[in-house]
């Protein structure tokens, strides 16, 4: 179990380290919120057709609308007063509580921030959502519900 959790970990770390800096692997593996995504709940919240796959494309719609709903003065890209939203309001409507307080955390902001810009642009976001992605699907086009919780409980 621990063995495949620390592949899983490191396969994580590499999809990031293309476009991305070694923090950014150990902010999002590290965290309680990121942890969390891998959910049967945050699963159902992507798959669309509710066809218990979850494709590529599925995924970046979903992080797609996430990011606008960060983006409240739709301006294209999220400052950190976007990000961190304002106290009792910081909830993402279409994703869980957890994921949504550790995504709106400085931490995750700067772990995303690809060019150190203090914003965050839809493609930085995408990007390392994508990386999630490549890592659980293992370079392929979806992941199903096993291969969703392998990711989370080291299976």
């Amino acid at each position: 179990m621990a063995i495949q959790f620390k592949q899983t970990a490191i396969a994580i770390g590499v999809a990031l380290a293309a476009f991305s800096n070694v923090a950014s692997a150990d902010a999002m593996i590290g965290s309680g919120g990121y942890n969390t995504l891998h959910t049967m709940e945050m699963m159902k919240m992507i798959d669309f057709n509710g066809d218990h796959m979850v494709t590529k494309n599925e995924f970046t719609n979903y992080y797609g609308a996430i990011f606008g709903a960060l983006d409240t003065d739709n301006d294209g890209t999220v400052d950190a007063t976007e990000w961190e939203g304002t106290k009792g309001s910081n909830k993402i409507s279409i994703a869980t509580g957890g994921y949504s307080r550790q995504l709106r955390t400085l931490k995750m902001m700067d772990a995303m921030d690809a060019d150190k810009d203090h914003k965050i642009t839809k493609d930085e976001f995408i990007k390392f959502h994508e990386a999630i992605f490549n890592a659980m699907s293992k370079g392929g086009t979806e992941v199903d519900g096993k291969g969703w919780l392998a990711k989370n409980t080291g299976n």
